[in-house]
């Protein structure tokens, strides 16, 4: 009775292999430039700690970064920004002086992931 089921099973398997695997249009220095707000999914962590974040990425290859918030002390840093190849090879980073994060395009929005397992990432809205 089981082994009825076993090409059905490797039949999604594959389906979601495939689904997994996209290709993100290739990033250009262009498509980065902008400002960026910071999102949170994490329950831990309360909005007023980061209400005041926020990250320009400037066409001249400098960045300005605001974080904090009204319950979290401020701070700000400037420096220089590039685009780099990351790891694993098919991803690709934007690196702030020597924090990288992970590049994500999706339709209408460009994501620096800063950290997925609690849901942390800058985004622009295009």
């Amino acid at each position: 009775m089981r082994l009825r089921f076993l090409p059905l099973l490797l039949l999604l398997a594959c389906c979601a292999l495939v689904g997994c695997h996209t290709t993100q249009p290739p990033v250009t220095r262009e498509a980065l430039v902008g400002s960026y707000i910071y999102v949170s999914e994490d329950p831990e962590s309360r909005a007023t700690d980061h209400n005041l974040s926020h990250l320009v990425l400037q066409s001249d290859g400098t960045y300005d970064l605001v974080e904090g918030g009204t319950t979290k002390a401020v701070s700000e840093k400037k420096g220089l920004w590039r685009i780099e190849r990351g790891s694993p090879s098919n991803v690709v980073d934007v690196v702030l002086d020597h924090a990288g994060y992970p590049i994500e395009i999706r339709k209408n929005e460009v994501r620096l992931l800063v950290d997925l397992d609690v849901g942390i990432w800058w985004v622009k809205s295009e």
